[in-house]
């Protein structure tokens, strides 16, 4: 140790004021950013049905001395950590780059009303969230951010209740899926760099998506994959829960944009091709074709899932909650939308006393349950037989009395 009149011991104490000084100067400038929750509209443990879509709005007082300016860029209320409630923001991702990426990829809301709200002024922020399926309890938290994260952490927790629609398709888990791996490799570890190869990461974990070299054109051809696993049922994490093939293993689903329409969704009738974003619901798929006056969908380029609200997500570029009609351009492409028929329909025929039951074989999570009381119902372990796209199973009825069924996730 240096004697303390050494030239040494007193640049060590002037470096030790300095960072006292930045600390105390730090700590005064995030202490400008200071805010307290007013209120929400749903209270923890709101019970809510399953595949309902509903708002949450938080209402904060700012109680430090900053101004908190509106917009996406301005003030916010972030999600931290992961979305379990199908977030839907109410604005667009406008925050790019000179490479075209864009800065924040988790839900956020802005300052309703866009109006900048000084000290003491009050801010309500809103998203919508939709439901899951499965029965139980989720929650997403947040937080605001000006320059920083400040104030209390929110939740929006909700119970989803039992019964209700039994559909296989999750538009939930589909928008959930997105929210969480926009920025991120899919789970099953790859990144589709051209239409014949990809990088490679670590399973099941969150790794950034790759930029530039050695990316098609920079920014990948990852987009059908990223899709695949929102609407199906991926290693790993599940998404909406479509069963899809894997056509190009290791990887997980379809690779091929226009595949993925034509061969997974239309051709064996889970999709119908729509005319307007009224349409299409969240969880929904958009493809591409790059000329205006490309029509074929063997031509789709480039596919997208339709996050609601006029917003896509999307891989390759890596971009979440940006604007369907103008992120890629205002012409020069055509656009098929595609609403995924997200139930599956129990079809039924009658011979005699046999009674045959039929339904999509993409709904192979599903199960027939009978009942005589609409009460308990019973689930019937005999497997369908498949032909092409049908499950079928026949039973005898009974003499007399009633028998219901229906189709549902074990």
């Amino acid at each position: 140790m240096p004697p303390r009149n050494s030239n040494a011991f007193r640049v060590a104490g002037r470096l030790l004021l300095l960072l006292l000084f930045l600390l105390i100067t730090s700590r005064r400038a995030f202490a400008g950013d200071s805010a307290t929750l007013l209120s929400e509209t749903i209270t923890n443990g709101t019970s809510v049905a399953p595949r309902s879509i509903f708002t949450q709005t938080w209402t904060f007082q700012n109680t430090g001395t900053t101004t908190w300016s509106a917009g996406g860029s301005g003030y916010t209320l972030d999600m931290i950590g992961l979305d379990s409630l199908g977030a839907i923001p109410l604005i667009t991702n406008t925050q790019s780059e000179d490479n075209g990426t864009y800065t924040y990829h988790f839900p956020r809301a802005a300052i309703n009303g866009s109006t900048s709200v000084g000290p003491n002024g009050t801010a309500a922020y809103s998203l919508e969230f939709i439901a899951p399926e499965a029965q139980g309890q989720y929650t997403d938290t947040f937080q605001l951010n000006g320059s920083g994260f400040f104030g209390p952490t929110v939740t929006v927790q909700v119970a989803v209740s039992p019964g209700g629609n039994t559909n296989v398709f999750d538009r939930s888990r589909a928008i959930s899926f997105a929210n969480n791996y926009a920025d991120y490799f899919c789970p099953d570890g790859y990144f589709w760099t051209n239409g014949s190869d990809y990088a490679i990461t670590n399973k099941d974990i969150f790794a950034l998506a790759p930029t530039g070299a050695p990316l098609d054109d920079g920014v990948g051809d990852d987009c059908a994959h990223f899709v695949s696993y929102c609407i199906g049922s991926g290693p790993y994490v599940r998404g909406a829960g479509m069963v899809l093939p894997s056509r190009a293993t290791p990887t997980y689903g379809e690779p091929g944009a226009a595949r993925i329409i034509e061969t997974n969704l239309l051709s064996p009738g889970f999709g119908v091709e729509v005319s307007s974003l009224s349409q299409l619901e969240p969880g929904d798929v958009i493809g591409w074709t790059w000329a205006s006056d490309d029509t074929n969908l063997s031509d789709i380029g480039h596919v997208t899932l339709y996050m609601g609200n006029g917003l896509v997500t999307c891989h390759a570029v890596c971009a979440l909650d940006v604007d369907a009609n103008t992120f890629f351009g205002t012409s020069g492409w055509t656009r098929h939308l595609i609403h995924i028929l997200d139930y599956p329909t129990l079809w039924t025929s009658q011979s005699g006393n046999n009674m045959t039951f039929m339904w999509t074989t993409c709904w192979t999570n599903y199960v027939l349950y009978s009942s005589t009381n609409l009460t308990a119902w019973t689930k019937i372990t005999t497997k369908p037989a498949i032909k092409g796209i049908t499950n079928s199973l026949t039973f005898s009825m009974p003499a007399s009395g009633g028998i219901y069924y229906r189709l549902e996730m074990p």
